[in-house]
This record gives C-alpha cells, structure tokens and sequence, in this order.
C-alpha cells in the first residue's frame, strides 16, 4: 500500500532539492584561529597543570574572563605519563566550567616509546605518536576547542636534535592518519615552536618544512609559538616578518596562534608589579597585531621559592593568592570585554591601542620604559573618564580639556582614557 500520492512524492523530491541547494549556499565555517568567536579583543587563555587543577579553579578563571585554558596530553606510557591522568574527566571539568579547551598532544625525545618494551611488536615509534595523537583525537572531537601537535620541537627537552627525520617523518605519518581516518578538526595548530620559525634561523629546517607540508595538506590549519623575550613590544614587528615568510610560502590561510608567553615574578629579577606590567602590555600588543589566540603561562605558580624563575610564571601564587598581574589583566578584561581594536601606533616612543566599545573609544596608552607625556585628541564636548590599573584600579577624571584634547603620562604601567559623548 502506497502511503504517499504521485503529487505528495514530487513535492517531497522538490523539498529536497531545495534543502540541497540551501545548505551548498550557506558558507561552511573558516578552519582555524581566525574562525575563534570570542567576547574580547583577543581570546585569552590559561595554562592549568591537569594533575593539580581544581573544579573552583576553573570556576574562577572563567569568570575573570578567560576563555580558554592549555593543558598537556600524554600517552598512556609509563615512562613518560607516569601519573596515568584521567584526561577525559579533565576534559568533562573544563567544559563543566564553560571553558573550551587547548589541548597539546606532546611529543617527546623518543617520539613516543621511551623503553624498548613499549613498542609493539613491528611498530616504529613515528606509528606510535601517530595511533596516540589521531586515537585521542578522535575520541574527544566534539569536546576540545583547540588540538595542538608537540609542544616545543625546536628545544632538546622536548626533542633530541638528532631525531629531527624521525620526527618528519611522524609528522608525515600523523597527517596521513588523520586522512585516513578523516579526522579533521576545526583547529590544529603546531608545533609549539620555542623560537620564531622561518626567520633568524633558529628553527631546523627539518622542523620548518614538516610544517608548510602539514599546513599546506590542511592536516595544521595555524601555526603555533612561544615569543618569550624581554619585553612584549617587540613581538609586533616579529609577527609581520612571520606572516611576509608564511605567504611567501603560499600559507595565505595559515593563522599565528600564541600557545604559550608568560613572564615569571623572582627575586632579585623581576617583582610581582614588573610582571604584572608585561604581562598586560602582553595581551595589549597581541591585541594590536590582531592575534586572535594567546594562552598565557601559567595558571598558579608552581612551587614556593621566591628565588625560582620556573617555579614563578603564576599569575597565582602557589597557595592560591592573586598577583597583581591577575589584578590588572582581568581588570581590563572588565572593560575591554565587547570591544574591537580601531587602531595601534608606537610613534615617539609611546605605545597607543584605540579599542572601540559602543560608542567609546578606550585608547591604551603605555611606553615600554620611561614615562613620556602624551595628548589624546578629543573634540570638544566629549567625557574622558581615566582608569588606572596599577598598584590596583582607579577610576577618575582625565582632568582639563588642553592643547585639543587630554593629556596623561604614559608609561610601563599601561593607564587608559575612556572617551564618550
């Protein structure tokens, strides 16, 4: 018996078609970082250690205004995971939390199979990393934000210089993988390079052409590093030299993602207040190159030495006391939050972010070492509310209308001006 008529058949065949052409008219969502929808100028991020973070811990991070949070994933191998970590509850607790997660797939000096009892039988170390990272990945596709392949290549710690083939070669075998099973997530960013690839010749070239070939076979669909260095300012012209050599390796689509900066507070170098002022002027000049992913090192301190620079990255302490970096950044976060950036200049030593909020512009102002005096232009009749960050937040008038506009004392201390009608 036949339940639908010749008419009701063709209809339906008709309502197909249509459903077909509608959905090949609706654009498919950008692969990468680009793609990332955030609240914030840049989407921020907080490396957590997976074997101490508590469930209040990710409570606060979100609500200070963080989006993400970076953790590290091992194999279930003894003699590199010894603690055995229950990542897919690890994973459940950061979504719980209404975070996404950035979830590294770390590499290591053996590639992975640090004992001779650890390979199976017929297998070379480059499968192992492979059937570990596309298995894991596989698994948890739906509940990870941001897949990261290794984590620093480029540095012995992580991988022994003379391995540099085999790890081509694992990356070759791992972009394979992933095709074969068609594993392909919105975002896979890589390597974690230490030092700036592409440019200054830091990076082996083994390390740099793995990467264009697993970019350019959309296995990565952004490259990921580490600009640590003495003061953030000096990322900005770093970053377009990393974006000229990407396109001139036809990576047009390949997006820059900061999978790790942080700066530690340790005596006698550096005090919690100079940390607290790079760590801001950080977020600012990733802000103003139009970055759109910055995880930052790290969470919670990780020992309790004042004298320890590893053990002092936190923008916690250790016993779970707020620095004043946490202070200021999430303070901005505050205000920053909605806004998008207009413009960025440096010009006579003074550092300037123009962000747009409604219908106020918030403009930045800071230098990257001695204090210099700068006007803002404003036409006459608009409001200048001024915000300080440091020691702690305060909120005042910019003072007198001079010289067409207001004026403020920048310095390595970043201070705002709120303009509004």
């Amino acid at each position: 018996m036949k339940i639908f008529s010749c008419r009701a058949g063709r209809f339906l065949q008709v309502l197909a078609l249509l459903s077909v052409w509608m959905f090949a008219g609706t654009p498919a969502q950008a692969r990468g970082v680009s793609g990332i929808e955030t609240d914030y100028p840049v989407a921020l991020s907080v490396q957590i250690d997976p074997a101490t973070i508590t469930d209040a811990d990710l409570n606060e991070i979100r609500a200070a205004g963080f989006e993400f949070v970076r953790f590290g994933v091992r194999p279930p191998l003894k003699s590199v995971n010894p603690g055995l970590i229950d990542y897919p509850r690890l994973i459940k607790r950061v979504r719980n939390a209404k975070l996404d997660a950035i979830v590294t797939l770390f590499g290591g000096n053996a590639i992975w199979g640090a004992k001779p009892e650890e390979l199976r039988a017929g297998a070379r170390k480059e499968s192992l990393f492979s059937d570990f990272a596309v298995g894991f990945m596989k698994a948890h596709t739906d509940d990870v934000a941001v897949w990261e392949v290794w984590n620093e290549p480029d540095h012995k710690t992580f991988l022994n210089p003379a391995m540099l083939s085999d790890f081509e070669a694992a990356s070759s075998e791992l972009c394979a993988n992933m095709a074969k099973q068609k594993v392909q997530p919105n975002i896979v960013v890589g390597f974690g390079f230490a030092n700036l690839p592409f440019v200054g010749g830091k990076v082996p070239r083994q390390l740099e052409n793995a990467f264009v070939a697993a970019a350019k076979s959309d296995c990565l669909t952004d490259i990921s590093i580490h600009p640590y260095r003495p003061v953030p300012e000096t990322a900005f012209g770093d970053y377009e030299k990393l974006r000229a050599q990407l396109d001139q390796r036809q990576l047009q689509k390949t997006g820059i993602a900061i999978s790790e900066w942080g700066y530690a507070s340790y005596l006698p170098v550096r005090s919690q207040s100079t940390q607290a002022s790079l760590v801001f002027r950080e977020y600012l000049i990733n802000a103003a190159a139009g970055i759109k992913l910055l995880n930052l090192y790290a969470w919670r301190d990780r020992g309790r030495s004042s004298f320890s620079k590893e053990d002092n990255f936190g923008i916690m302490s250790n016993a779970g006391e707020k620095k004043e970096a946490f202070s200021a950044l999430t303070e901005f976060l505050k205000i920053a939050r909605h806004s998008k950036k207009v413009s960025y200049d440096d010009a006579k030593g003074v550092n300037q972010l123009v962000l747009k909020r409604n219908d106020a512009l918030l403009h930045v102002l800071w230098t990257p070492g001695s204090e210099k005096d700068v006007t803002v232009p404003v036409a006459e009749g608009k409001k200048c509310t001024r915000v300080d960050f440091f020691p702690e937040m305060r909120r005042g008038s910019c003072g007198p209308r001079a010289g067409g506009g207001f004026s403020a004392k920048a310095s390595a201390y970043p201070v705002l001006l709120s303009i509004s009608d």
